[in-house]
């Protein structure tokens, strides 16, 4: 968390005290309106709320002159008094509930800033990185070779990556993490029932794992003719090559991952 974060958490934790305070200790004073009584929260600790929200707005201030350097100082002196009960000692002071819904509207305004500079900010850009996984096919090689080379982006294969003594599942999750899309090559590598050719169980993990990470339309799927489709995959659409021949499929590769990058 940076620095301004930090600021902004701690004013939002003033706002959310001082509104407990003005709802559970407010009472009716004969001689200035409502104001925030003693009760369970002493005027020294509405005065620590007022001081605290005035420091974190100058800190504010130097953080981020830009927006709140022209932001109105917070107030720090109480200005109702409470009526004495002996009218022969000194009426003590204390914050009035309208200064307090002051401070509050004054932390709402702060937040409302910070949050339109954030959405004025330009929108970061894609990450523009293709994560390439497989079975035990090679074919994987010359599709990663022609997104890097023909279409211009570039690729992580899980195998080619340190492992750094992570798991296998961390491992793909951190360098998911460095990608905004995947290219999913689905060959024949296991067989069922001796006649059915299937895809390895880790590629259609990963299917899953790619699609719910990125969404649908940022992976591309490559599917060899003739292996079977799981059905809860019917309706995807992907793209066909031939056994031993994947690069029939490059030209709508690279159709598709234009249109993922606006290329």
């Amino acid at each position: 968390m940076n620095a301004v974060s930090i600021l902004m958490a701690k004013l939002a934790g003033i706002r959310k005290a001082v509104i407990a305070l003005m709802n559970e200790n407010v009472s009716r004073s004969r001689s200035s309106g409502d104001v925030l009584t003693r009760g369970n929260y002493p005027p020294e600790l509405a005065q620590h709320h007022f001081t605290q929200a005035a420091n974190l707005l100058e800190n504010l201030k130097q953080a981020l002159p830009e927006l709140y350097r022209d932001f109105q100082s917070i107030k720090i002196e109480p200005e109702a008094a409470m009526a004495a009960l002996d009218p022969n000692k000194e009426i003590p002071h204390n914050f009035s509930r309208a200064q307090a819904e002051r401070l509050i509207r004054d932390v709402d305004q702060i937040f409302e800033i910070r949050a339109n500079s954030e959405l004025a900010q330009p929108k970061a850009e894609p990450v523009r990185r293709v994560f390439v996984t497989h079975g035990r096919s090679n074919d994987w090689r010359a599709i990663q070779a022609y997104i890097e080379k023909d279409v211009g982006l570039a690729t992580i294969e899980l195998a080619q990556e340190a492992n750094l003594g992570r798991t296998i599942i961390e491992k793909l999750i951190d360098n998911a993490a460095r990608c905004d899309s995947a290219v999913i090559v689905m060959t024949g590598d296991d067989v069922a029932n001796e006649v059915e050719a299937r895809v390895r169980e880790n590629v259609m993990h990963e299917i899953g794992f790619f699609q719910g990470r990125y969404g649908r339309s940022f992976v591309v799927l490559l599917h060899e003719e003739g292996v079977n489709i799981p059905t809860n995959l019917s309706g995807v659409a992907y793209v066909p090559f031939p056994k031993g021949n994947i690069e029939a499929g490059f030209h709508v590769v690279q159709r598709e991952l234009k249109a993922i990058y606006g290329l």
